[in-house]
């Protein structure tokens, strides 16, 4: 029910008028960072686990590191999620 609310709120200009949201998230909303932790935690560590399983990474909000010791390590990884950004949008 909360959540529904912050998607759905609308945005509010600094006259008073109102812009109804179509997708997203309110910029700047305190629910921002936890949905976006929630849908990369299955979106992105999930698929790291499983595809690179020796890869560590860190996560924080919407912001990732992948550690990796050389550019041969690093490549195919970057390639692969470039491509994946690419595909997704």
């Amino acid at each position: 029910m909360y959540i529904e609310r912050w998607l759905k709120s609308p945005f509010v200009l600094p006259d008073g008028s109102r812009i109804e949201r179509k997708s997203g998230t309110p910029q700047g909303g305190v629910i921002r960072p936890i949905l976006a932790n929630m849908f990369l935690h299955y979106v992105f560590d999930m698929w790291m686990k499983r595809n690179f399983p020796k890869a560590p990474f860190e996560k924080y909000a919407d912001d990732g590191v992948v550690h990796c010791s050389t550019k041969k390590e690093a490549y195919p990884i970057a390639f692969i999620l470039f491509g994946c950004f690419i595909y997704i949008g």
